[in-house]
């Protein structure tokens, strides 16, 4: 379980965007907007410097996002919304690292950042806009983008999820029975910053054997290929996402930095779940 806390870090803390990349140009090319009454459809590709889009033209409502290229093996793009850029890295920087203050930096990165979800190649999910400038961040690279929402609401509904994973009040996770797709529903309910990894396990795993592994910090035999990840999303961000999910039985874990400990990932103050999916 030590290599998923380190994974994690990479993957929030190791966004390597120089602050003066933020005047970087998206360069998007143009496509045709989405049909009345469908969400909009708009591709993401980044490449060493640039996150770009296939239609700029954004309005307020539903948009899905799919990736269809990242800048490394395992990059994502998340979609961020904050206005001081320069300051959430060195927060989120500090946050990750742990020690002393990480947990005040992680409260602070929080508070001035809003993020709408994100995945890596392949990846396809749904989340509402509203009116605004946001950012497109390659986490693995120094990728960046921007768009701009405005204009009229369009008028699309969001895809009903299948099933819904929820993150509560109390920074844990609920579902709604067990797992199935195509579409999974991510809805963050806490006051925190939270991503979800779903690791495919044996069916016989329980609670105790998870707990004794986080103890051990020894990497689990009982872990399985196969899983599937959403990125970190804000507080009261919906998403949906397409995701096949094969049945078995899979355990979530968030890793991000605690806003109430510090060096403390979530996972380690019990933000667990085991859930089937059918």
């Amino acid at each position: 379980m030590a290599a998923l806390l380190v994974a994690a870090a990479v993957a929030v803390g190791g966004l390597a965007l120089a602050p003066a990349a933020a005047s970087a140009d998206t360069g998007p090319t143009l496509a045709r907007p989405g049909a009345p009454g469908k969400p909009k459809i708009v591709k993401l590709r980044s490449g060493d410097r640039k996150v770009t889009v296939s239609d700029a033209r954004f309005r307020p409502g539903v948009t899905e996002f799919r990736v269809k290229k990242t800048a490394k093996r395992r990059s994502t793009i998340v979609i961020v919304k904050t206005d001081n850029l320069d300051r959430a890295f060195k927060l989120i920087g500090k946050a990750s690292a742990g020690g002393p203050g990480s947990a005040d930096a992680m409260k602070t990165f929080d508070r001035i950042v809003t993020i709408y979800g994100g995945g890596g190649k392949g990846a396809r999910w749904q989340v509402k806009l509203n009116h605004g400038s946001y950012y497109l961040l390659d986490t693995r690279a120094n990728s960046l983008g921007t768009f701009k929402v405005k204009g009229d609401r369009r008028g699309a509904k969001m895809q009903k999820p299948d099933s819904t994973i929820t993150t509560t009040k109390d920074n844990q996770f609920r579902t709604s029975g067990a797992l199935s797709g195509p579409w999974v529903g991510f809805e963050n309910r806490s006051r925190e910053i939270h991503f979800m990894e779903a690791d495919k396990v044996a069916k016989s795993v329980t609670a105790k054997d998870v707990r004794q592994s986080f103890k051990s910090n020894k990497k689990a035999d009982w872990t399985r290929p196969g899983g599937f990840f959403f990125e970190i999303q804000s507080p009261g961000i919906k998403t949906v996402h397409r995701q096949d999910v094969p049945s078995g039985r899979y355990l979530l874990m968030c890793w991000m930095p605690s806003e109430q400990q510090d060096g403390v990932p979530h996972a380690m103050m019990g933000m667990w779940h085991l859930v089937n999916a059918v």
